[in-house]
């Protein structure tokens, strides 16, 4: 088994959580989405491809940013203030001051999972575009390692492993080890042919927990002996 292995540096980001109005918060690591819809960015992909993730690191602390965010607004007294008018979509634009939530001294790492092909295609491709980015466009990214590895499988019940480090798990793998932490239903993929006929994007969810301590002392699961890293993938490569 080949898992392609980044590891990353950013100095702010912000892994916007939706449903969050006039301020911007930001999950701990970036989502299932903004990693799948990254790596078909990077593959210039025109359909959806299976894969799977692990999803790890850390920040140094969460700064609050005072921001003017441009958006959608209801019309109301738009002529009056002199906002532009949308009329096919009945809307203004509109200008606010807001908060922005963003992660600070961020490391991460992260394990992808597909087909041999497309991960070498990802490897190739990603240092060949305008400039690497992850979360919103100005969320520069430094990539420090990318390469393939190949996991073992080791079992914890005669060594324990010390989770110290953030990352995101299975529900069921949280479930089955007892650990607890920060339970999100996640955005994964979107169905295509819906926002082809309706133009909305419906998401499949995944449960997730977030942890950045614990402890696992039984069960055999997929290592990175290199850096001492739990591997639990989360996605759809083997469904």
């Amino acid at each position: 088994m080949k898992l392609l292995k980044i590891k990353a540096y950013q100095v702010f980001a912000n892994y916007r959580k939706p449903m969050c109005f006039n301020y911007w918060d930001t999950y701990p690591l970036p989502p299932l989405s903004t990693i799948r819809g990254w790596f078909h960015t990077v593959l210039r992909a025109d359909r959806y491809i299976p894969m799977a993730m692990s999803i790890q690191g850390s920040f140094n602390s969460v700064v609050q940013d005072l921001q003017k965010i441009i958006k959608f607004d209801r019309k109301g007294k738009a002529k009056e203030k002199g906002y532009p008018i949308l009329e096919d979509f009945n809307k203004t634009l509109n200008k606010s001051p807001t908060y922005v939530a963003n992660v600070y001294d961020v490391n991460l790492t992260i394990y992808l999972e597909a087909e041999v092909g497309y991960l070498e295609k990802f490897k190739e491709n990603l240092l060949k575009i305008e400039y690497p980015s992850l979360g919103r466009r100005e969320d520069l990214l430094r990539i420090d390692y990318l390469d393939f590895i190949e996991p073992v499988l080791h079992d914890f019940s005669e060594d324990e492993h010390i989770i110290d480090y953030g990352i995101y798990l299975n529900k069921e793998t949280a479930n089955k080890v007892r650990l607890r932490g920060i339970n999100y239903r996640m955005s994964f993929k979107y169905d295509g042919d819906l926002l082809n006929k309706l133009g909305v994007r419906y998401f499949e969810k995944r449960d997730v927990v977030y942890i950045d301590n614990g402890l696992i002392e039984e069960g055999e699961f997929l290592f990175d002996e290199q850096d001492g890293r739990l591997i639990d993938l989360i996605g759809d490569v083997d469904e």
